[in-house]
Parts: C-alpha cells; structure tokens; sequence
C-alpha cells in the first residue's frame, strides 16, 4: 500500500483512502452511496480524475480528490 489516509469530512462523515501500489484505489467509511457510484468514483481517482456523474452522500468529492493528490505526492 501506497498511501492510507482516515479523514472526517466537512459534511460529517468518516472515510477512508486506501492506494494501493498497483494502483487500485479502496474507498470506505460511514457515508452512503451505491455500488456504481463507488466503484466509478474509484475508477476516476485510479485514472487521476476528478470524479463527477456519482455522488457520496457526506463526503465532499473536491475533498476526496485533494486527499488523493496529497497521497500520489508522497509516492513520487
């Protein structure tokens, strides 16, 4: 594993970013979303995407994306 990051949204709700050194992005946590949204908004941060046409009710994706740029920075 490249980068674990545990973080607590401004909408309230806990998540967890996980990259992995293959490249497989995990995203976990208390919030609510479906399946699809969760595996498209994984997709797009595997591909370095901002991602957009999903939603995670609690979590802010603008967020998301920024733990994910500061994760790929440590890689590098």
């Amino acid at each position: 594993m490249i980068c674990e990051k545990i973080g607590r949204s401004r909408l309230g709700k806990t998540y967890i970013l996980r990259i992995y050194d293959n490249g497989k992005v995990e995203i976990t946590g208390d919030f609510f979303t479906t399946e699809e949204d969760l595996k498209r908004i994984e997709e797009d941060l595997k591909n370095g995407k901002k991602p957009e046409n999903a939603t995670i009710l609690g979590v802010d994706l603008d967020e998301l994306f920024r733990e994910y740029q500061e994760c790929r920075k440590v890689d590098k």
